[in-house]
C-alpha cells in the first residue's frame, strides 16, 4: 500500500474575469485555497514578485499563510521558455527565476516544513551559461529548480526534473513509463491531464491518478503533489474536485 501524498493547490494560471473568489489578488487566492480545504499551496511568482516585495511584505505574506493554516510547497514561474534562450528578455527572465528562488527560500524559513522549490519549464536550447547561473543562484539561497519541460533534461542539482503529466501526454509520452525511467527523484510532481488538444481535469484524460501517485512514490517522491488548474474551464470546481 503506497502512502497518499498531500495535495497542494497551485495559484498560477487562475483566470481573472471578475467575480472569482481569488480575483482580489494573492491574499484572496490564499484564503480561497484554504477555504477549499487545502493545507498546502503553491504560490504564483508572477503575482508575488520578489523584486517588488521588501522584507516586511514577505513576512506579511508568510503570516497570511500561517493564519490560514497553509504550508508552502513552492513557487510557480511559467515564463515563455524562449525568453531564457537569447535576446533582450534573457536577463529579465534569469533575474525573475533567481528572485523566485530567493523568495521561496525566505518564505520557507518563515514557515518551517515548507519546500524551497521553484517550478518552471526551460527551453531545450537554454544556454549552458544560463543554466550555470541558475544552479549557482539556487545553491546560494538553498533552493531547487524543477524543470517541467519534456523530454526531461539530465538533472544537475540543484536543477532537476519536475513532472507535469499534461505536458508528457501532449508530447505523446506515457506518463507512468517515463516517470519510472527517471534516473533521479523528481523535485516536483503536478496533478494534471490532457485530452485532444487541451488540458482537462485530472482523471478525465488518459492519466490514471492512482497509478501515477504510486509510481512517483516508488521513485522516492514524498512532497505535496501540486494540483494544476491552468487552462481548465471551471477552475473553482476543479480545485475542489482534486483536493483529495
Amino acid at each position: 500500500m503506497f502512502p497518499t501524498l498531500p495535495r497542494s493547490l497551485s495559484l498560477a494560471g487562475l483566470a481573472r474575469n471578475g467575480g472569482e473568489p481569488w480575483a482580489g489578488g494573492p491574499r484572496e487566492a490564499i484564503r480561497w485555497a484554504a477555504a477549499c480545504g487545502y493545507r498546502w499551496v503553491q504560490l504564483d511568482a508572477a503575482s508575488v514578485r520578489a523584486r517588488e516585495m521588501d522584507r516586511s511584505a514577505r513576512r506579511d505574506l508568510a503570516a497570511t499563510l500561517r493564519r490560514e493554516g497553509l504550508m508552502l510547497s513552492g513557487l510557480d514561474l511559467w515564463l515563455p521558455p524562449t525568453h531564457l534562450v537569447s535576446g533582450a528578455e534573457q536577463g529579465r527572465a534569469l533575474d525573475a527565476l533567481l528572485g523566485a528562488a530567493e523568495l521561496a527560500s525566505e518564505l520557507a524559513g518563515l514557515l518551517p516544513g515548507s519546500s524551497v522549490v521553484v517550478c518552471t519549464a526551460l527551453h531545450a536550447e537554454t544556454p549552458g551559461e544560463v543554466l550555470r547561473e541558475l544552479r549557482a543562484g539556487c545553491e546560494r539561497v538553498g533552493a531547487v529548480l524543477a524543470d517541467h519541460a519534456w523530454p526531461a533534461r539530465e538533472a544537475t542539482p540543484p536543477v532537476g526534473v519536475g513532472i507535469d503529466p499534461a505536458a508528457i501526454i501532449a508530447a505523446k509520452g506515457d506518463v507512468l513509463g517515463e516517470v519510472s525511467k527517471l534516473a533521479s527523484v523528481p523535485l516536483a510532481a503536478r496533478l494534471s491531464d490532457f485530452a485532444g488538444s487541451t488540458r482537462v481535469l485530472a482523471g478525465e484524460g488518459s492519466l490514471d491518478i492512482a497509478a501515477y501517485e504510486a509510481v512517483i512514490t516508488t521513485r522516492g517522491f514524498r512532497s505535496a503533489m501540486v494540483v494544476d488548474v491552468r487552462g481548465l474551464r471551471d477552475q473553482a470546481t476543479a480545485a475542489k474536485a482534486l483536493r483529495g
